[in-house]
């Protein structure tokens, strides 16, 4: 039920099909529609042409514009409607995990509490909101989509935890989609070449154990964030509908585009 989600490209990593789940009323989130990625600045030229066969009407990319100038994105082509946004992103050098680590001791446990304190922002960040909220929109629409930030796991994961649970997706069928990141990308094989590209960005030495909670999930993260939610709008539901525009009636309109 999980692996065949994963669509395995030569450059592009952890790009997969979040729909497929069942909901708590017994329909299922239609396949095809509901892509989650990594960003596309490493696409080969077959990346490309397959993603181009995928007729993807739109993609949210998440990333901060240091981000998208360091790694621009090779895909998508101009038949795909791109939202980003540099709302007070504008200026920065670093990407602020990379912030993080220059100032932290390198441990597990250091890298472990920014993560959990990261998971705790996103939600409430007004530049990340503004791009779920387009998120939203635009599958209301109609067609498929793509959401992906850099790695595809922290920001984007809290995005589609978020549509799954607008669609009425139980919350550990939520989790397990988020989780699957740690099988969709094979860490033990990336992380001599992560490590590497951030040793030099930061002209540091960095213990691969510090990185790891970096580099992956973790289900605590994630529960992490939904309880700040809760904990400032009582519950993802009202998050939604006051913060993402996501009412009863969005959720009406996205079941009847994305469920079977």
């Amino acid at each position: 039920m999980t692996h065949d989600r994963l669509i395995d490209f030569e450059r592009v990593l952890n790009f997969r099909d979040f729909g497929g789940w069942e909901t708590t009323d017994g329909a299922k989130v239609v396949r095809g529609k509901l892509w989650r990625s990594a960003a596309f600045s490493d696409a080969s030229d077959a990346d490309i042409a397959r993603l181009n066969d995928m007729n993807v009407r739109f993609l949210v990319d998440l990333r901060r514009p240091e981000e998208r100038r360091h790694e621009p994105n090779k895909w998508p082509g101009e038949t795909t409607r791109t939202f980003v946004n540099d709302e007070g992103a504008e200026g920065v050098a670093l990407p602020p995990h990379l912030v993080a680590l220059l100032q932290s001791d390198l441990s597990p446990a250091s890298t472990r509490a920014y993560m959990m304190s990261l998971y705790q922002e996103i939600p409430f960040d007004p530049r990340l909101i503004r791009l779920y909220r387009d998120w939203f929109t635009e599958l209301a629409e109609g067609g498929a989509g793509v959401i992906h930030c850099a790695a595809g796991k922290d920001r984007t994961g809290i995005g589609c935890a978020l549509t799954l649970m607008a669609l009425g997706v139980d919350e550990e069928t939520v989790f397990a989609d988020y989780d699957f990141t740690n099988q969709a990308v094979d860490l033990e094989k990336r992380m001599p070449k992560i490590q590497a590209r951030m040793e030099d960005r930061l002209a540091r030495k960095l213990d691969p154990e510090a990185l790891r909670p970096m580099l992956g999930v973790e289900v605590g993260y994630l529960r992490n964030a939904l309880d700040a939610i809760n904990a400032k709008y009582g519950s993802a539901d009202s998050y939604m509908s006051d913060v993402l525009g996501v009412g009863e009636t969005q959720r009406a309109v996205l079941r009847d585009k994305l469920l079977d």
